[in-house]
């Protein structure tokens, strides 16, 4: 006796997407687009320490004396992950650290609407003034998605174009 086995239900879009990893074009693609704004925010904070120390403060998170080491330290580790995203060399490691940092960034933003700090987020230093809203809390959101999507997916390094093989010449 056989018995007819009904085919499974079509999955969510959702459970297609946790149940396959990203494709290598999508981890490289996730990969630019977090170096790139660990580069842009790196750059001018490092050209302008003083003034980014001063975004610091005004978050009131830091007692004052740690203040100017992490206006120094930060963006010369967010330069760092940037060129980890982008070479590729430990960027599973350096897509974790982005994602704990662009977490904490967010809840640094969250305390401050929370608490009535009207304030400039100083993600980019002073090469863009951006007031901290729902707007930039969302968007560090869906960079810490991508950081995670990076950091749980497989290493993909761009090693050039396929090469074909020769063929095995006869002795």
């Amino acid at each position: 006796m056989s018995s007819v086995v009904p085919p499974p239900a079509s999955p969510s879009a959702l459970d297609a997407i946790a149940g396959r990893p990203p494709g290598p074009v999508t981890l490289l693609a996730s990969r630019a687009v977090l170096a790139a704004v660990f580069a842009a925010a790196a750059v001018p904070k490092l050209l302008d320490p003083a003034s980014f120390a001063r975004d610091i403060e005004n978050y009131h998170l830091l007692p004052p004396e740690l203040v100017a080491v992490v206006a120094v330290v930060l963006p010369a580790l967010e330069l760092v992950l940037a060129l980890a995203l982008v070479s590729g060399v430990h960027a599973r490691g350096a897509a974790v650290v982005s994602a704990a940092l662009l977490a904490a960034f967010a809840g640094g933003m969250a305390q401050a609407i929370a608490r009535g700090i009207d304030l400039d987020c100083g993600c980019f230093g002073t090469a863009m003034a951006m007031e901290v809203s729902g707007w930039t809390i969302a968007r560090n959101v869906v960079l810490t998605g991508l950081a995670v999507l990076v950091a749980a997916a497989p290493d993909v390094v761009y090693r050039g174009p396929p090469t074909r093989a020769l063929p095995a010449s006869a002795t």
